[in-house]
């Protein structure tokens, strides 16, 4: 079972994340929960590597905006 601390803490990266476009949210959870490569996300998603490190560092800034 979650701390008060934990689960404030992952309502918070929640909250971030609802903040996010479809598309960040999508490839930083493949970046942060599935281990995938920024490569290998881009295939998945037909993009560049660039857009996926523009997404995935968008999400990490919204996210540090609560921390």
């Amino acid at each position: 079972m979650l701390m008060d601390k934990e689960k404030e803490t992952m309502l918070e990266i929640k909250a971030a994340l609802a903040l996010c476009t479809e598309a960040q949210r999508r490839r930083f959870l493949l970046y942060a929960l599935e281990g995938l490569s920024y490569a290998e996300i881009a295939g998945r998603c037909r993009c560049s590597k660039a857009a996926i490190q523009d997404s995935i560092e968008a999400v990490r800034k919204k996210i540090k905006k609560f921390f």
